[in-house]
């Protein structure tokens, strides 16, 4: 098949605004977003909490008086057959919506010779799931990419990467940098003085290795020490924390460490951002990475200092 070009056209009277980021990567996985349009009377006061969604996902609004019942569903009808018809661009649509309405717009799309998505929750009826190449149930979503600042890269290179890696294998580089694309736009190695991704990555020897590389390709994998746990206790505090990839960051006097889950005495259900933890780094190689400003990272983290072994 050849790439998707999405219309993403959302019934915004019946879907969530909370989710509404999570969706749209939800869809950017299966192809690139060139239209976000979202249909709803944007005169009722109930529609105010998506303002400030459309305007950081830089979706269009599109008005809808409720002249008749189920006015905004016509007019997102009408805007999809237009698409179709009109459009070469666009070769795949999603419908946001769980209102089984949507089931003969569905068939029509997928007689066009088109791909046709759906996002919606489990109520939706098997009429309009059926009638979709693909129907994806809100419950499935991943939390929305948190908008990471420049000073935070470490944790968006380790975002980007787990949001690329499947099956724990090694991520190509040029998929990592679609991945940081879809996060910050702006995103640019030079902003951070590297005239690369893949120089920058280099220079984050403690977070990647680089396990396949050729002129025209490289293929990185997290790190894994196989260090014991042994040296310097240090006290610090979670300053972010992704509980469905498993990873997080400690914030401390002594400067950033990274962290997998799999390094947590204990329940991991106790982790919390702003939650002050203990851990083990070897002496020598935490002092020489904090120097240099790199973020090595933490050993036997526990949530009672008397836990440190």
């Amino acid at each position: 098949m050849s790439a998707l070009t999405f219309a993403v056209l959302v019934d915004g009277e019946n879907a969530s605004q909370v989710q509404y980021a999570s969706m749209l990567e939800e869809v950017e996985k299966y192809g690139t977003v060139a239209i976000k349009w979202v249909y709803a009377d944007w005169t009722a006061r109930e529609q105010v909490s998506w303002q400030d969604i459309l305007h950081e996902t830089a979706s269009s609004p599109k008005q809808q008086f409720h002249y008749g019942k189920d006015a905004a569903d016509h007019a997102l009808v009408m805007d999809a057959i237009e698409l179709i018809s009109n459009n070469q661009r666009i070769n795949a649509i999603c419908i946001v919506s769980s209102d089984g309405g949507f089931y003969s717009l569905a068939q029509r799309i997928r007689e066009k010779g088109l791909h046709v998505m759906a996002i919606g929750k489990e109520n939706t009826p098997d009429r309009f799931r059926k009638a979709c190449h693909n129907f994806v149930f809100t419950k499935n979503l991943s939390d929305p990419v948190t908008r990471l600042s420049h000073q935070d890269l470490n944790a968006l290179l380790v975002d980007s990467y787990l949001r690329c890696v499947q099956s724990n294998e090694p991520v190509y580089l040029g998929d990592m940098g679609n991945m940081l694309k879809m996060f910050d736009s702006s995103f640019d190695p030079r902003n951070y003085g590297f005239l690369s991704l893949k120089k920058l990555i280099k220079d984050k020897a403690e977070l990647f290795d680089i396990v396949d590389e050729k002129i025209d390709q490289c293929f990185i994998a997290m790190r894994t020490s196989n260090k014991k746990a042994s040296g310097t206790t240090v006290q610090g505090v979670i300053r972010k924390l992704d509980s469905k990839r498993e990873f997080g960051f400690i914030s401390s006097n002594q400067g950033d460490y990274h962290f997998s889950f799999i390094e947590v005495k204990g329940s991991t259900a106790l982790l919390k951002e702003g939650k002050t933890v203990w851990f083990k780094v070897p002496d020598i190689d935490s002092k020489k990475d904090l120097a240099s400003g790199q973020c090595p990272s933490a050993k036997n983290i526990v949530l009672n200092k008397q836990q440190v072994a």
